[in-house]
């Protein structure tokens, strides 16, 4: 292990299910791993995710695979194609569906209590 470098095995990350979203997830990067600058989770997704607003500077997706519809708030439609990047910043309202694989990145990194799930 270098104090320069880290490589991090996406075969040696756990999955975490979130039936309630209709997802996978695997955290491979987060706050203790980045001095809190940034969080790295690809997810798959086959439905709906709860429509939530992000607390987070800067939420970025990446779509790896498959297609994603955004919902922003309640009113711009969203269609994002493999290769595509989306950013949505702080305070944003947004809901998401789809089948698909894909990076979200938080900067500053994710902690407990930056999203906040409305209903």
């Amino acid at each position: 292990m270098s104090d320069k470098y880290e490589l991090i095995s996406n075969q040696s990350t756990p999955k975490i299910l979130e039936p309630e979203n209709s997802l996978e997830l695997k955290t491979l990067l987060n706050s203790a791993k980045s001095n809190s600058a940034i969080s790295v989770t690809e997810v798959e997704i086959s439905g709906e995710h709860l429509r939530l607003r992000t607390n987070s500077i800067l939420r970025t997706y990446y779509l790896v695979s498959g297609s994603l519809e955004f919902e922003v708030d309640g009113e711009t439609r969203i269609f994002l194609n493999p290769g595509d990047l989306l950013t949505l910043k702080q305070s944003c309202e947004y809901s998401l569906k789809g089948d698909a694989k894909y990076l979200v990145m938080n900067t500053p990194a994710f902690k407990d209590g930056d999203d906040t799930y409305l209903m």
